[in-house]
C-alpha cells in the first residue's frame, strides 16, 4: 500500500473511533480530594448555545439531580450568586482559578461544578418533536479552583427510542434530566464519592 493509500485509512480508522466514542466522556485533570466531599456548589452555567433559559433550565435539573441523589449537600444558588455579585463578576461567564479559590473559601465548598452548554435544541416537527443537547460540565477544587475533573456530553432524544416512539424524549428539560443522571452516574462509577466523617 503506497504512503497515500495508508494516509487515508488511518484517517477513516479515525473517524470511526472518533464517532464510536462514548458518551458521556470523562477526562480527568487531577485527582478528586480523597476523603470525598461534604459540600458542592453549582456555579451559574454559560449557555453558548442560544435556547432561551436554557442556562436556566440545566442548572435546575443538574442541582435537582445532584440533590436527589442523596450523595451530596450542595450549595444554596443563592449563595453563590451573592458571592458573584460582591465580586463583580458576569453569572454568564466561568470564573478564573483565583476567583475561585476566593469563592471556594468564603462558602467552604470541597468541589465546584460549572460547565458550557454548547447547544441545545427543540424544534416541534412530526410525527414527535427533536430535542438535542451538547454540554460540557466541569469540576473544580474548591480550595484551589484547580479544574479536576470535565465531562462531555451529547444527545438527542431521538437516541433513547427504543420500539416506535416509545422511550423517545420529546422535550429539552426531559432531556437535560436524563443526561444530567447519567453524567452524575458516571462520576461516582469513576470516584466521585460524598465526605467520609
Amino acid at each position: 500500500m503506497n504512503r497515500l493509500g495508508r494516509l487515508g485509512a488511518m484517517i477513516i480508522i479515525l473517524l470511526l473511533a472518533g464517532c464510536g466514542r462514548q458518551v458521556p466522556a470523562l477526562y480527568r485533570f487531577a485527582d478528586l480530594p480523597v476523603r470525598g466531599t461534604c459540600r458542592v456548589a453549582l456555579l451559574p452555567l454559560v449557555d453558548k448555545g442560544g435556547y432561551p433559559g436554557g442556562a436556566e433550565i440545566l442548572s435546575r435539573v443538574l442541582l435537582s439531580e445532584l440533590v436527589t441523589s442523596g450523595h451530596f449537600q450542595v450549595l444554596r444558588e443563592g449563595d453563590v450568586l451573592e458571592l458573584y455579585r460582591q465580586l463583580l463578576l458576569y453569572p454568564n461567564r466561568q470564573p478564573n482559578q483565583e476567583q475561585l479559590r476566593i469563592i471556594g473559601g468564603r462558602l467552604g465548598v470541597g468541589l465546584f461544578i460549572g460547565g458550557d452548554i454548547l447547544e441545545m435544541r427543540e424544534v416541534k416537527s412530526t410525527p414527535a418533536p427533536e430535542t438535542g443537547l451538547t454540554m460540557i460540565l466541569r469540576i473544580y477544587d474548591g480550595s484551589s479552583g484547580r479544574l479536576l475533573w470535565t465531562t462531555y456530553h451529547r444527545r438527542r432524544g431521538s437516541r433513547y427510542q427504543k420500539v416506535l416512539h416509545f422511550g423517545r424524549i420529546n422535550t429539552i428539560t426531559g432531556l437535560a434530566r436524563r443526561m444530567t443522571r447519567e453524567v452524575v452516574r458516571l462520576w461516582r462509577d469513576e470516584g466521585m464519592q460524598p465526605c467520609t466523617r
